[in-house]
Protein backbone atom coordinates (compact mmCIF):
# COMPACT_ATOMS: atom_id res chain seq x y z
CA UNK A 1 0.00 0.00 0.00
CA UNK A 2 1.26 3.20 -1.14
CA UNK A 3 1.50 5.74 1.65
CA UNK A 4 0.99 9.37 0.98
CA UNK A 5 4.76 11.42 1.82
CA UNK A 6 3.72 12.82 5.21
CA UNK A 7 2.59 9.43 6.16
CA UNK A 8 5.43 7.87 5.31
CA UNK A 9 7.63 10.54 7.10
CA UNK A 10 5.92 10.05 10.61
CA UNK A 11 7.75 6.95 11.23
CA UNK A 12 10.80 8.78 10.90
CA UNK A 13 9.60 12.15 12.45
CA UNK A 14 8.86 10.31 15.45
CA UNK A 15 11.68 8.04 15.62
CA UNK A 16 13.96 11.55 15.46
CA UNK A 17 11.74 12.94 18.50
CA UNK A 18 12.41 9.64 20.57
CA UNK A 19 16.77 9.72 20.02
CA UNK A 20 16.54 13.55 21.22
CA UNK A 21 13.96 12.87 24.16
CA UNK A 22 16.59 12.82 27.08
CA UNK A 23 18.61 16.16 25.54
CA UNK A 24 15.00 17.64 24.60
CA UNK A 25 13.35 16.88 28.19
CA UNK A 26 16.58 18.43 30.11
CA UNK A 27 16.02 21.61 27.66
CA UNK A 28 12.60 21.61 28.81
CA UNK A 29 12.94 21.69 32.21
CA UNK A 30 15.72 24.06 32.52
CA UNK A 31 13.62 26.90 30.68
CA UNK A 32 10.20 26.00 32.48
CA UNK A 33 12.15 26.33 35.76
CA UNK A 34 13.84 29.52 34.20
CA UNK A 35 10.23 30.95 33.74
CA UNK A 36 9.22 29.41 37.26
CA UNK A 37 12.50 31.10 38.78
CA UNK A 38 11.81 34.75 37.35
CA UNK A 39 7.71 34.55 38.15
CA UNK A 40 8.78 33.87 41.75
CA UNK A 41 11.41 36.47 41.65
CA UNK A 42 8.91 38.86 40.48
CA UNK A 43 5.90 38.16 42.75
CA UNK A 44 7.44 37.11 45.87
CA UNK A 45 10.89 39.42 46.00
CA UNK A 46 9.36 42.26 43.62
CA UNK A 47 12.21 42.39 41.55
CA UNK A 48 11.65 45.13 38.71
CA UNK A 49 10.32 43.29 35.64
CA UNK A 50 13.27 44.69 33.31
CA UNK A 51 15.30 42.54 35.63
CA UNK A 52 13.59 39.19 34.92
CA UNK A 53 12.71 39.78 31.80
CA UNK A 54 17.01 40.15 31.19
CA UNK A 55 17.40 37.19 33.47
CA UNK A 56 15.42 34.95 31.66
CA UNK A 57 17.21 36.48 28.20
CA UNK A 58 20.43 35.48 29.36
CA UNK A 59 19.18 31.84 31.49
CA UNK A 60 17.39 30.70 28.50
CA UNK A 61 20.64 31.84 25.95
CA UNK A 62 23.03 29.60 28.20
CA UNK A 63 20.40 26.61 28.10
CA UNK A 64 19.97 26.67 24.41
CA UNK A 65 23.48 26.86 23.49
CA UNK A 66 23.56 23.36 24.71
CA UNK A 67 21.46 21.94 21.73
CA UNK A 68 24.57 21.30 19.61
CA UNK A 69 25.55 18.60 21.96
CA UNK A 70 22.40 17.67 23.17
CA UNK A 71 20.45 17.29 20.19
CA UNK A 72 20.90 15.65 16.60
CA UNK A 73 17.71 16.57 14.89
CA UNK A 74 16.20 19.62 13.15
CA UNK A 75 12.57 18.58 13.60
CA UNK A 76 13.30 18.26 17.71
CA UNK A 77 14.29 21.59 17.48
CA UNK A 78 11.16 22.82 15.23
CA UNK A 79 8.70 21.12 18.06
CA UNK A 80 10.48 22.71 21.28
CA UNK A 81 10.68 26.27 19.50
CA UNK A 82 7.35 26.48 18.55
CA UNK A 83 5.85 24.44 22.00
CA UNK A 84 8.30 27.47 23.72
CA UNK A 85 6.68 30.35 21.53
CA UNK A 86 2.98 28.72 22.47
CA UNK A 87 4.07 28.71 26.39
CA UNK A 88 4.85 32.83 25.99
CA UNK A 89 1.94 33.49 23.85
CA UNK A 90 -0.21 31.84 26.48
CA UNK A 91 1.28 33.42 29.24
CA UNK A 92 1.23 36.57 27.97
CA UNK A 93 -2.99 35.88 27.43
CA UNK A 94 -3.12 34.68 31.20
CA UNK A 95 -1.11 36.90 32.69
CA UNK A 96 0.76 33.99 33.98
CA UNK A 97 4.20 35.05 32.63
CA UNK A 98 4.03 38.64 33.87
CA UNK A 99 8.26 38.75 34.79
CA UNK A 100 8.62 38.24 31.30
CA UNK A 101 5.64 40.14 29.28
CA UNK A 102 4.98 43.25 31.77
CA UNK A 103 7.26 46.38 30.22
CA UNK A 104 6.22 49.28 29.88
CA UNK A 105 7.68 49.19 25.72
CA UNK A 106 6.15 47.95 22.70
CA UNK A 107 8.23 45.13 22.48
CA UNK A 108 7.63 41.61 20.73
CA UNK A 109 11.33 40.58 21.47
CA UNK A 110 10.09 37.40 23.70
CA UNK A 111 7.83 36.08 21.34
CA UNK A 112 11.14 36.08 18.81
CA UNK A 113 13.23 34.17 20.73
CA UNK A 114 12.22 30.87 19.86
CA UNK A 115 12.62 31.44 16.33
CA UNK A 116 15.42 33.22 16.42
CA UNK A 117 16.78 30.00 17.99
CA UNK A 118 15.33 27.89 15.27
CA UNK A 119 17.12 30.14 12.88
CA UNK A 120 20.74 29.54 13.97
CA UNK A 121 20.22 26.24 14.45
CA UNK A 122 18.45 25.95 10.53
CA UNK A 123 21.52 28.16 8.94
CA UNK A 124 24.45 26.94 11.18
CA UNK A 125 23.86 23.54 9.43
CA UNK A 126 25.16 21.74 12.69
CA UNK A 127 28.02 23.98 13.00
CA UNK A 128 28.26 25.03 17.15
CA UNK A 129 30.36 27.61 16.13
CA UNK A 130 28.17 29.27 13.62
CA UNK A 131 25.35 28.26 16.38
CA UNK A 132 26.66 29.19 19.14
CA UNK A 133 28.44 32.66 18.69
CA UNK A 134 25.39 34.42 17.50
CA UNK A 135 22.89 33.34 19.68
CA UNK A 136 25.46 34.20 22.61
CA UNK A 137 25.74 37.56 21.16
CA UNK A 138 22.32 37.90 21.35
CA UNK A 139 21.62 36.83 24.68
CA UNK A 140 24.59 38.52 26.85
CA UNK A 141 25.78 41.99 24.57
CA UNK A 142 22.47 42.75 24.14
CA UNK A 143 21.21 41.83 27.86
CA UNK A 144 24.46 44.03 28.44
CA UNK A 145 24.02 47.15 26.41
CA UNK A 146 20.39 47.23 28.15
CA UNK A 147 21.56 47.23 31.56
CA UNK A 148 24.47 49.58 30.67
CA UNK A 149 22.13 51.64 29.01
CA UNK A 150 19.57 51.81 32.15
CA UNK A 151 21.93 52.76 34.65
CA UNK A 152 24.41 54.67 33.31
CA UNK A 153 23.35 55.93 29.73
CA UNK A 154 23.28 59.88 29.67
CA UNK A 155 23.82 60.52 25.80
CA UNK A 156 20.81 59.01 24.17
CA UNK A 157 19.55 58.88 20.80
CA UNK A 158 16.03 58.04 19.74
CA UNK A 159 15.17 54.81 17.02
CA UNK A 160 11.81 55.27 15.91
CA UNK A 161 9.18 55.25 18.82
CA UNK A 162 12.12 53.44 21.56
CA UNK A 163 15.43 55.08 22.64
CA UNK A 164 18.83 53.94 22.77
CA UNK A 165 22.18 55.44 24.80
CA UNK A 166 25.26 55.82 23.04
CA UNK A 167 27.05 53.69 26.51
CA UNK A 168 24.64 51.15 25.63
CA UNK A 169 25.78 50.96 22.44
CA UNK A 170 29.61 51.01 23.05
CA UNK A 171 29.16 48.39 25.73
CA UNK A 172 27.27 45.90 23.05
CA UNK A 173 30.15 46.60 21.06
CA UNK A 174 32.67 45.76 23.73
CA UNK A 175 30.59 42.35 24.87
CA UNK A 176 29.98 41.27 21.02
CA UNK A 177 34.00 41.65 20.38
CA UNK A 178 34.50 39.34 23.51
CA UNK A 179 31.56 36.85 23.04
CA UNK A 180 33.08 36.47 19.63
CA UNK A 181 36.74 36.23 20.21
CA UNK A 182 35.95 33.75 22.85
CA UNK A 183 33.85 31.57 20.59
CA UNK A 184 36.68 31.78 17.98
CA UNK A 185 39.32 30.45 20.20
CA UNK A 186 37.73 27.96 21.42
CA UNK A 187 36.58 26.19 18.29
CA UNK A 188 40.13 27.61 17.07
CA UNK A 189 39.04 28.61 13.59
CA UNK A 190 39.78 30.70 11.78
CA UNK A 191 43.62 31.25 12.47
CA UNK A 192 45.40 34.35 14.12
CA UNK A 193 44.72 37.29 12.77
CA UNK A 194 41.80 36.22 10.71
CA UNK A 195 40.25 35.74 14.12
CA UNK A 196 40.65 38.93 14.94
CA UNK A 197 39.79 41.05 11.95
CA UNK A 198 36.43 38.12 11.98
CA UNK A 199 35.59 39.21 15.37
CA UNK A 200 35.92 43.17 14.59
CA UNK A 201 33.26 42.59 11.56
CA UNK A 202 31.01 40.70 14.12
CA UNK A 203 30.53 43.18 16.40
CA UNK A 204 30.28 46.18 14.31
CA UNK A 205 27.63 44.51 12.22
CA UNK A 206 25.50 43.35 14.86
CA UNK A 207 26.16 46.44 16.75
CA UNK A 208 24.72 48.74 14.24
CA UNK A 209 21.77 45.97 13.57
CA UNK A 210 21.15 46.30 17.71
CA UNK A 211 20.90 49.73 17.39
CA UNK A 212 18.22 50.38 15.05
CA UNK A 213 16.19 47.86 15.38
CA UNK A 214 12.61 48.04 16.99
CA UNK A 215 10.25 46.66 19.22
CA UNK A 216 12.41 43.25 20.35
CA UNK A 217 13.20 42.74 16.55
CA UNK A 218 16.93 42.79 17.95
CA UNK A 219 16.48 39.02 18.96
CA UNK A 220 16.07 38.34 14.69
CA UNK A 221 18.29 40.72 13.64
CA UNK A 222 21.25 40.17 16.13
CA UNK A 223 21.77 36.80 15.17
CA UNK A 224 21.30 36.69 12.01
CA UNK A 225 23.72 39.60 11.23
CA UNK A 226 26.27 37.59 13.30
CA UNK A 227 25.76 34.73 11.77
CA UNK A 228 25.88 36.36 8.16
CA UNK A 229 29.16 37.67 8.66
CA UNK A 230 30.57 34.96 10.43
CA UNK A 231 29.70 32.47 7.73
CA UNK A 232 30.54 34.26 4.93
CA UNK A 233 34.12 35.50 6.62
CA UNK A 234 34.76 31.38 7.73
CA UNK A 235 33.66 30.27 4.14
CA UNK A 236 34.99 32.16 1.99
CA UNK A 237 38.20 33.22 3.41
CA UNK A 238 40.54 36.52 2.96
CA UNK A 239 39.21 37.62 0.02
CA UNK A 240 35.45 37.90 2.07
CA UNK A 241 36.68 39.65 4.92
CA UNK A 242 38.86 41.99 2.84
CA UNK A 243 35.33 42.28 1.21
CA UNK A 244 34.26 42.86 4.41
CA UNK A 245 36.28 45.74 6.32
CA UNK A 246 36.60 48.02 3.14
CA UNK A 247 32.87 47.90 3.00
CA UNK A 248 33.35 49.03 6.55
CA UNK A 249 35.63 51.48 6.03
CA UNK A 250 33.45 52.72 2.76
CA UNK A 251 30.62 53.11 4.92
CA UNK A 252 32.69 54.86 7.34
CA UNK A 253 33.43 56.84 4.65
CA UNK A 254 30.45 58.05 3.30
CA UNK A 255 29.19 58.84 6.58
CA UNK A 256 32.08 61.59 7.51
CA UNK A 257 31.77 62.87 4.07
CA UNK A 258 27.87 62.95 4.11
CA UNK A 259 26.64 62.84 7.55
CA UNK A 260 26.91 67.13 8.22
CA UNK A 261 25.12 67.74 4.79
CA UNK A 262 22.47 65.03 5.37
CA UNK A 263 21.91 66.18 9.03
CA UNK A 264 22.35 61.86 9.91
CA UNK A 265 20.90 60.78 13.16
CA UNK A 266 22.50 58.28 15.64
CA UNK A 267 20.07 55.74 14.11
CA UNK A 268 19.99 57.22 10.24
CA UNK A 269 23.73 56.94 10.24
CA UNK A 270 23.53 53.27 11.80
CA UNK A 271 21.21 52.77 8.71
CA UNK A 272 23.67 53.92 6.36
CA UNK A 273 26.50 52.03 7.96
CA UNK A 274 24.78 48.78 7.38
CA UNK A 275 23.72 49.43 4.07
CA UNK A 276 26.88 50.52 2.56
CA UNK A 277 28.97 47.75 4.65
CA UNK A 278 26.20 44.73 3.36
CA UNK A 279 25.86 46.10 -0.71
CA UNK A 280 30.24 46.09 -0.38
CA UNK A 281 30.75 43.02 1.48
CA UNK A 282 28.19 40.72 -0.51
CA UNK A 283 28.22 42.28 -4.01
CA UNK A 284 31.19 44.87 -4.28
CA UNK A 285 31.13 47.62 -6.48
CA UNK A 286 29.20 46.54 -8.73
CA UNK A 287 26.18 46.21 -6.01
CA UNK A 288 27.51 49.38 -3.97
CA UNK A 289 27.58 51.90 -6.61
CA UNK A 290 23.86 52.19 -7.72
CA UNK A 291 22.54 52.67 -3.83
CA UNK A 292 25.48 55.46 -3.70
CA UNK A 293 23.99 57.22 -6.66
CA UNK A 294 20.51 56.68 -4.71
CA UNK A 295 21.75 57.82 -1.70
CA UNK A 296 23.44 61.28 -3.79
CA UNK A 297 19.96 61.14 -5.10
CA UNK A 298 18.52 61.36 -2.11
CA UNK A 299 21.04 64.49 -0.59
CA UNK A 300 19.46 66.40 -3.64
CA UNK A 301 15.68 65.77 -2.79
CA UNK A 302 15.80 66.19 0.65
CA UNK A 303 15.34 69.52 2.51
CA UNK A 304 18.22 70.99 3.93
CA UNK A 305 16.36 71.56 7.30
CA UNK A 306 14.69 67.96 7.52
CA UNK A 307 17.14 65.50 9.60
CA UNK A 308 17.81 61.83 8.18
CA UNK A 309 16.08 59.68 10.63
CA UNK A 310 15.51 55.51 10.35
CA UNK A 311 12.18 56.18 9.07
CA UNK A 312 13.70 57.98 6.14
CA UNK A 313 16.50 55.69 4.95
CA UNK A 314 15.37 52.45 6.07
CA UNK A 315 11.95 52.57 3.58
CA UNK A 316 14.39 53.70 0.87
CA UNK A 317 16.77 50.72 1.42
CA UNK A 318 14.66 47.65 2.85
CA UNK A 319 13.84 46.26 -1.11
CA UNK A 320 17.10 46.28 -2.27
CA UNK A 321 18.56 44.89 0.70
CA UNK A 322 16.45 42.18 0.91
CA UNK A 323 17.19 41.26 -2.43
CA UNK A 324 21.21 41.56 -1.67
CA UNK A 325 20.37 39.11 0.91
CA UNK A 326 18.97 36.30 -1.08
CA UNK A 327 21.92 36.92 -3.83
CA UNK A 328 24.27 36.33 -0.01
CA UNK A 329 22.30 33.21 0.26
CA UNK A 330 21.28 32.18 -3.39
CA UNK A 331 25.10 33.54 -5.38
CA UNK A 332 22.17 33.87 -8.38
CA UNK A 333 23.61 35.89 -11.33
CA UNK A 334 19.85 36.84 -12.57
CA UNK A 335 19.06 38.64 -9.36
CA UNK A 336 20.96 41.47 -10.07
CA UNK A 337 18.86 42.53 -12.93
CA UNK A 338 15.95 42.71 -9.89
CA UNK A 339 18.01 44.52 -7.23
CA UNK A 340 18.50 47.55 -9.66
CA UNK A 341 14.64 47.49 -10.38
CA UNK A 342 14.59 47.99 -6.81
CA UNK A 343 16.91 50.88 -6.78
CA UNK A 344 15.64 52.10 -9.95
CA UNK A 345 12.03 52.09 -8.63
CA UNK A 346 13.17 54.23 -5.25
CA UNK A 347 14.74 56.31 -7.69
CA UNK A 348 11.41 56.57 -9.53
CA UNK A 349 9.99 57.49 -6.38
CA UNK A 350 12.13 59.90 -5.36
CA UNK A 351 12.01 61.95 -8.49
CA UNK A 352 8.34 62.07 -8.32
CA UNK A 353 8.93 63.77 -4.68
CA UNK A 354 10.93 66.42 -6.35
CA UNK A 355 8.92 67.02 -8.83
CA UNK A 356 5.94 67.51 -6.69
CA UNK A 357 8.18 69.57 -4.14
CA UNK A 358 9.96 72.08 -6.45
CA UNK A 359 7.13 72.20 -9.49
CA UNK A 360 8.82 70.00 -12.10
CA UNK A 361 7.54 68.07 -14.78
CA UNK A 362 6.93 64.26 -13.35
CA UNK A 363 7.57 62.39 -16.54
CA UNK A 364 11.30 63.46 -16.57
CA UNK A 365 12.10 63.71 -13.27
CA UNK A 366 10.43 60.18 -12.53
CA UNK A 367 12.70 58.69 -15.51
CA UNK A 368 15.73 60.54 -14.76
CA UNK A 369 15.23 59.54 -11.24
CA UNK A 370 14.78 55.58 -12.56
CA UNK A 371 17.59 56.15 -14.75
CA UNK A 372 20.85 57.26 -12.81
CA UNK A 373 21.35 54.33 -10.34
CA UNK A 374 21.20 52.21 -13.20
CA UNK A 375 23.32 53.76 -15.56
CA UNK A 376 25.91 54.06 -12.68
CA UNK A 377 25.93 50.42 -13.22
CA UNK A 378 27.00 49.95 -16.67
CA UNK A 379 30.18 51.46 -15.85
CA UNK A 380 30.99 48.13 -14.21
CA UNK A 381 29.19 45.55 -16.11
CA UNK A 382 28.59 47.12 -19.68
CA UNK A 383 26.02 44.14 -20.73
CA UNK A 384 24.10 45.64 -18.14
CA UNK A 385 20.06 45.73 -19.60
CA UNK A 386 19.31 49.44 -19.37
CA UNK A 387 15.87 48.90 -20.20
CA UNK A 388 14.34 46.21 -17.90
CA UNK A 389 15.29 47.83 -14.42
CA UNK A 390 13.79 51.61 -15.73
CA UNK A 391 10.88 49.82 -16.92
CA UNK A 392 10.29 47.92 -13.88
CA UNK A 393 11.61 50.87 -11.30
CA UNK A 394 9.22 53.53 -13.73
CA UNK A 395 6.29 51.37 -12.45
CA UNK A 396 6.76 52.10 -8.54
CA UNK A 397 5.44 55.15 -7.81
CA UNK A 398 2.38 54.29 -9.43
CA UNK A 399 2.43 50.96 -7.37
CA UNK A 400 3.23 53.36 -4.36
CA UNK A 401 0.13 55.31 -5.02
CA UNK A 402 -2.07 52.09 -5.42
CA UNK A 403 -0.99 50.74 -1.98
CA UNK A 404 -1.34 54.04 -0.01
CA UNK A 405 -5.30 53.98 -1.49
CA UNK A 406 -5.38 50.49 0.37
CA UNK A 407 -3.56 51.84 3.50
CA UNK A 408 -0.18 49.12 3.03
CA UNK A 409 2.30 49.67 5.62
CA UNK A 410 5.52 50.20 4.68
CA UNK A 411 4.39 51.20 0.93
CA UNK A 412 7.98 51.99 -0.14
CA UNK A 413 10.18 49.05 0.35
CA UNK A 414 7.13 46.39 -0.36
CA UNK A 415 6.70 48.84 -4.30
CA UNK A 416 10.28 48.62 -5.11
CA UNK A 417 10.74 44.77 -4.01
CA UNK A 418 7.51 43.72 -5.91
CA UNK A 419 8.67 45.57 -8.97
CA UNK A 420 11.91 43.91 -8.64
CA UNK A 421 11.15 40.56 -8.27
CA UNK A 422 8.04 41.23 -11.33
CA UNK A 423 11.46 41.96 -13.56
CA UNK A 424 13.36 38.59 -12.21
CA UNK A 425 10.15 36.61 -13.09
CA UNK A 426 10.09 37.32 -16.17
CA UNK A 427 10.64 34.64 -18.74
CA UNK A 428 13.66 35.72 -20.19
Amino acid sequence: MNLPPFQEMLPSLGADLLDDAGGALFISVAILLLFVGAEVASRVLSLRVEFTRKLTHVGAGAVVLGMPWLLEHTVTVVVLSLAFAGILVGGRVTGLLGSIHNVERRTGGAYYYPFAVLGAWILSGGDALLYCVPLAVMAVADTGAALVGQRTGETTYKVMDGERTLEGSVAFFVLAFGVTLAGCAIAGRPGWPDMLLITLVVAGLTTAAEAVSIRGSDNLAIPYAAWLSLERTERLGLESLGDWIVGMALAVTVLVVTGERAKLTAAGAMVVFMVCTLSYALGGWVWFVPLAVLYALYLFVRRPEDPTELDMVFPTTAGSMIVVLIYAHTDAPSLYLAYLTTVAANGAMAGALLAKRRGWLLVPAVLAGAMLPVASAVVFVPQTSLLLPVAGGLCAPLLYVLLSRVGVVGRRPVASLMCGLAIWWLPF
